[in-house]
């Protein structure tokens, strides 16, 4: 067998077990922590049960709990919450921050916190599930799609929360009111809430950035490209001399990650989707995208999207685009950009404050939406709202307790902090944090300037306590405490850049599908992605598109193709229609 060929069959086993893990679980599953702040569980009682009392200081109870005001119970409760580890610098339990040690000594409310690592986290949340022995909350961004809400909330494992949120949350009922979009999007196709969603207004509506050296460039007297044939001239000079001046030719014209996670619903940061928009499609990790013109396509065999493969895979041929972004994740590309610096072009969130180092930042400059071959130029449209957030299962009791709590959780104060830091005095410069603006009077702005030297503004920007929960900012908290935040500047800076060309729809739109549909999709998504993933990295690596792309069609035709179109097209038009 042919190197090459060796290759491909590794790459697409690989891909192959991604995706499949991403959609049904298999290995250990993780026990609950013992717990750290050692309160006992709450008296026993049946969800929504207690009698209505009045307590001491004239509050109205409901068995334990008081419906107004701290704390939320009489007497200490303790809840188990499961959620995914977004970040490995974040703290592995919640219990160690300090920001919710208050929370929960203020509120009385006490969480066992069990984050799971992204590798291990859908084969543990699936086995919880099946096991019936799944926690009394699920948290944090990312904790469960859309699809699995609607399963999981058809089948009793999750519970509705309207009812509970319109009587004991006014700080959420004011958002949902404030934001239509946002009620919308955390009802299931049922019309229930069984989850509430994360988000955080700062106006950003793209997650990503098309990002290239400008010192190499500059070296070469090019400019930053605007069209593909452009892009093309710089990689192939960027791979024809030794920019970053260290005698080996090392340079890597075009790097990213051809696959940021196994989600599918995944927020679209670093892979390579700015090579298709620039021949006019706004593909997308399910390969679904919702045109201009309020049509559900399937991307993969449009002819647009055939071009853009088709400039891949002569990326790839030539040496242009680094051969591990099958493999590589976000730490090996990070040293590359940091330690080896010799990557021409990358795609990122935001250019500063992100992978590349404080010192380099200037080397780089944006490469904007570059022209399709009829002159166009698009980019895809993102909404910020993010799946998962925060929602309770059937094995919680008094669910009532944990509705206060995530309420109290964001108030206009904590939403702030839970975001971006605590609420500090100036100089504190352990952790990111919110200090008193020294020119925004009555304002707090983030400490960036209180950074260690031989810490990177990247990671210290994640080091504030809490990013890890279910945080709903809005403008008005933001406008109320924030002066200004470093990150959400270059992020701003960012969006600028593209939002011109912004696509009607965003690619992460929020379909809702039946339980009955979600099975029917998930049987055909797997083999339909699975394919297509599979066929452009053996012709990538490989070649043979041309001749094979008829072959290609037939086979995603043969795996009932228009099916799995008219099943994401119900699910957009039972919302918009």
């Amino acid at each position: 067998m042919s190197k090459k060929g060796t290759i491909v069959k590794i790459i697409s086993l690989l891909l192959s077990c991604m995706f499949v893990l991403a959609l049904a679980g298999c290995g250990q599953t993780a026990t609950k922590p013992e717990p750290t702040t050692a309160p006992t569980k709450a008296p026993d009682a049946q969800q929504g049960s207690g009698s209505e009392t009045t307590s001491d200081d004239g509050r109205e109870m409901v068995g334990n709990m008081y419906k107004t005001g701290i704390p939320i119970v009489k007497e200490p409760v303790t809840y188990y919450a499961m959620g995914l580890q977004m970040n490995n610098t974040r703290p592995s339990n919640l219990d160690e921050t300090e920001l919710f040690q208050k929370i929960m000594k203020e509120t009385n409310v006490y969480i066992d916190w069990d984050l799971i690592p992204q590798a291990s986290w859908t084969e543990t949340k699936n086995l919880k599930v099946a096991s019936g022995e799944y926690p009394d909350l699920f948290y944090g961004p990312k904790s469960l799609s859309h699809d699995e809400v609607q399963k999981f909330g058809a089948d009793g494992v999750l519970i509705d929360i309207e009812a509970l949120l319109d009587e004991y949350a006014p700080n959420i009922n004011k958002i949902r009111q404030d934001y239509p979009l946002y009620d919308g999007f955390v009802r299931s196709m049922d019309g229930k809430i069984y989850q509430l969603a994360s988000f955080t207004d700062e106006g950003f509506d793209s997650h990503i950035s098309s990002i290239i050296n400008k010192e190499w460039l500059d070296k070469l007297n090019l400019k930053v490209p605007t069209n593909t044939d452009e892009l093309y001239n710089v990689l192939k000079a960027f791979k024809e001399n030794d920019l970053n001046e260290n005698g080996i030719n090392d340079e890597i014209p075009m790097s990213f990650l051809y696959q940021e996670g196994n989600d599918l619903n995944r927020e679209v940061k670093r892979d390579y989707r700015p090579i298709y928009f620039a021949f006019g499609v706004v593909d997308t990790p399910f390969y679904i995208w919702i045109n201009d013109n309020d049509e559900v396509v399937f991307t993969a065999t449009t002819e647009e999207w055939k071009q853009a493969t088709a400039y891949m895979v002569k990326l790839y041929q030539e040496g242009l685009i680094d051969p591990e972004v099958f493999t590589q994740d976000r730490t090996l590309l990070t040293n590359k950009l940091r330690t080896q610096k010799n990557v021409g072009v990358y795609f990122d969130y935001r250019k500063d404050l992100s992978m590349i180092l404080e010192e380099d930042q200037e080397k780089y400059t944006f490469m904007p939406a570059l022209k399709s071959p009829d002159g166009k130029q698009i980019w895809g449209r993102s909404q910020f709202f993010s799946e998962g957030g925060f929602a309770i299962t059937s094995a919680a009791k008094n669910p009532e307790v944990l509705i206060r709590f995530i309420d109290y959780c964001n108030s206009e104060e904590y939403s702030v902090q839970m975001a971006f830091g605590m609420f500090k005095e100036a100089g504190w410069n352990e952790t990111e944090a919110l200090v008193p603006s020294e020119t925004s009077p009555g304002k707090y702005e983030v400490n960036s300037g209180a950074r260690p030297e031989n810490v990177e503004p990247s990671d210290w920007f994640m080091s504030a306590p809490i990013a890890q929960g279910c945080t709903l900012l809005t403008k008005t908290a933001l406008d109320k405490y924030v002066a200004e935040k470093a990150s959400s500047v270059a992020k701003s800076e960012a969006c600028a850049v593209y939002r011109p060309y912004l696509s009607k729809w965003p690619y992460n739109y929020a379909f809702k599908f039946s339980p009955e549909e979600l099975e029917e999709l998930s049987l055909l998504q797997t083999d339909i992605v699975n394919y297509v993933n599979q066929t452009v990295s053996k012709w990538m690596i490989e070649g043979g598109m041309e001749k094979e792309w008829d072959a290609y069609v037939a086979h995603l035709n043969n795996l009932d193709l228009e099916r799995y179109i008219e099943l994401y097209r119900t699910a957009f038009e039972r919302v918009e229609k």
